[in-house]
């Protein structure tokens, strides 16, 4: 409970961010961009907002970006993402397809199929979780459908 209390005293504080980094920057802002106060919960449940706050202090130009939120979300939530991204369905790869801005009904099929040439890649069973999850960003950003449907990387 102190811990939450802390967390939103720090709040009043934060007049000195052009990004709000509870609701801007961190896993909160990956997960609920459209969503202040779910963005807010998130963030203080996940780390007592640690990774919000030290994302808006040392590289503020990247907290409110579609880009370092589409990265954050894909490495979180790394082993749902694959599965789902397979089934074409589920509400991880529905959150990554709002938070790159896509207005496709039809792109989950194109990053299923950009997902299956990654998953033929022979060293990809054997890459961390970091290198896993840039391949995925990287198959996303190169993807042309993902390019032409969703603003994100356009």
């Amino acid at each position: 409970m102190k811990k939450f209390l802390v967390t939103f005293l720090m709040l009043g504080s934060l007049q000195t961010f052009a990004a709000n980094p509870y609701t801007d920057c961190g896993i909160g802002a990956a997960l609920f961009p459209n969503t202040n106060w779910a963005a807010v919960t998130s963030n203080v449940i996940w780390d007592v907002g640690t990774t919000a706050l030290i994302s808006a202090t040392a590289s503020e130009d990247t907290c409110s970006g579609g880009e370092a939120q589409t990265a954050m979300l894909i490495h979180d939530k790394l082993e749902t993402l694959e599965s789902q991204m397979m089934l074409e369905d589920g509400n991880v790869l529905a959150s990554l397809t709002e938070t790159m801005n896509c207005s496709s009904a039809n792109i989950n099929s194109d990053i299923r199929a950009s997902y299956k040439e990654v998953l033929a890649d022979k060293d990809y069973s054997s890459k961390n979780r970091v290198e896993k999850s840039e391949s995925i960003y990287f198959m996303l950003k190169n993807n042309s459908s993902v390019q032409q449907h969703c603003s994100i990387f356009s």
